[in-house]
């Protein structure tokens, strides 16, 4: 009978989460995409000083403002396969996105999987895109496939390894693995070179998990 109780009180915080995320998932997948979206803007300004294509830079500039997300698409789609192959990754980052955002999740899939599959690529783009298509599937594919993305990063030594490892342990409570997960969430909150944000989130992820 215990084991029983402890199953149905199990699959009841594995729901309580997975309610959770569906509801406030948004508010995180937003505040993360700002960070995302301000290492690419960095990275946009580095291919500007060293590239000598200004004009490609002008046309991602001109379609990062362009008004309305179906008109941006069409600018962005427009760079990708650019001779200049970091600002054509870049729009076809952000044109999968888009993409997303405007209902064709699968097109924007798609786009995802093509970057992190290209090896012409730099490092970056591919860590990027496979944080975005991790982000937006991360309720939809099983474990085995989550952990075939994040050997591709950790392959190459990624730069969000932070946000990797908060990923895993948020798919790890969806799928009601609570002590698992709590354990890498007090894991983050000890490391010393954890960003704070992520220490917050890591708190009150443990919060949910008790």
């Amino acid at each position: 009978m215990s084991d029983i109780l402890r199953q149905v009180d199990e699959d009841l915080r594995k729901q309580k989460f997975s309610n959770l995320w569906k509801r406030y998932g948004i508010y995180l997948i937003v505040s993360i995409l700002i960070i995302v979206f301000s290492v690419v803007g960095y990275q946009v300004k580095k291919s500007s000083d060293l590239s000598k294509n200004e004009k490609l830079i002008e046309m991602y500039i001109a379609a990062t403002y362009e008004k309305g997300i179906n008109n941006q698409i069409q600018a962005f789609d427009d760079l990708v396969g650019s001779k200049n192959e970091y600002l054509s990754g870049l729009a076809e980052l952000r044109l999968s996105n888009l993409q997303i955002q405007n209902g064709d999740k699968i097109e924007g899939i798609n786009g995802l999987k093509n970057i992190i599959n290209n090896n012409k690529y730099d490092a970056i783009l591919v860590d990027l895109a496979a944080y975005l298509l991790l982000l937006n599937k991360i309720d939809e594919i099983d474990e085995p496939e989550f952990m075939r993305y994040l050997d591709i990063v950790k392959s190459q030594d990624s730069n969000f390894k932070f946000l990797f490892e908060e990923l895993l342990l948020i798919k790890k409570l969806l799928l009601g693995k609570n002590e698992e997960s709590k354990i890498g969430f007090k894991k983050l909150i000890d490391s010393v070179d954890a960003p704070m944000d992520i220490k917050i989130r890591a708190e009150k992820f443990i919060e949910i998990a008790e």
